[in-house]
This record gives C-alpha cells, structure tokens and sequence, in this order.
C-alpha cells in the first residue's frame, strides 16, 4: 500500500509541475499615426507615434495600443459580460473588434501583413460629442 501511495504523489506532482500555465510572449511595435474625426466636421490630428502590444492566449488576440490619452485601447478578441469581442485575422491582417454592451460604443484595430500598417477606430467623446476616432499609419517592426 505505501509503494502505490508514492507512486500516486509521484505522480501528482508531475501533474502540477507539468501544468504550471506559461504566459504569452507580449509581440511590441510602433507606429506613427495620424488621427481624424469627420463629425461634425472633419478635424485631423497632429502624427504621433503609438506603441502595440499583440499578445494571443488560446484563441483570443489582445491588443493594446499605447500613446497619447486620446489614442489609447485596450481590446481583445474575448467576449464578456461587458464587452462582445471578435477575431478579424485572416490571411492579409491581423485585427480584433469590440463592442461594449453597456453602452455600445466600438472599436476595432486591424494591422495590415504585407505593408505593416494599422488602421483602427474608436468611438470615444471628444469636446463634449460622441465622435468616432480614426486612425492611420504606417508601423515599424522591432
């Protein structure tokens, strides 16, 4: 009975070491962006430059984009209680929406392969309006 006793915490212990969770490696690039919002008439931003951060966990893509407060998301393609969100990666980019329930505002990001380029939108209040917030620009690979 004790020989089995080692061999099951043996193996249990295996079982714990083996499944210890590994984390995604976080991918990091910049770009430089050009924002703009059309309504109510159209109003374009001074380029910045805006870090990314891509990271996936199983089948969801997190993305975070980094700059000025205006510029800044954080959107996955996790869908949750609060937000509704989608994978748009195919064979020419790499792209998450997301939608939030409460208050429907959205936002997407799509990063283009070939070019390297992020186009993304959010719905934001910028001067007391609901506006959506465009954005655009090439990207630089670390």
């Amino acid at each position: 009975m004790r020989v089995w006793s080692l061999i099951f915490r043996a193996c249990a212990l295996h079982l714990c070491l083996a499944s210890v969770p590994s984390f995604a490696e976080v991918f990091k690039m910049s770009c430089e962006v050009v924002g703009s919002i059309d309504q109510p008439e159209e109003k374009k931003f001074v380029p910045t430059k805006v870090g990314i951060e891509i990271q996936s966990i199983g089948k969801n893509i997190f993305i975070n984009l980094t700059g000025p407060k205006l510029y800044e998301m954080r959107i996955s393609s996790l869908s949750t209680e609060k937000f509704t969100g989608k994978n748009l990666t195919n064979a020419d980019h790499l792209g998450v929406s997301s939608k939030s329930v409460e208050s429907a505002q959205m936002s997407e990001i799509v990063i283009g392969r070939e070019k390297v380029d992020l186009k993304a939108y959010k719905d934001t209040v910028y001067a007391g309006a609901p506006v959506r917030l465009q954005l655009q620009g090439p990207c630089l690979l670390p």
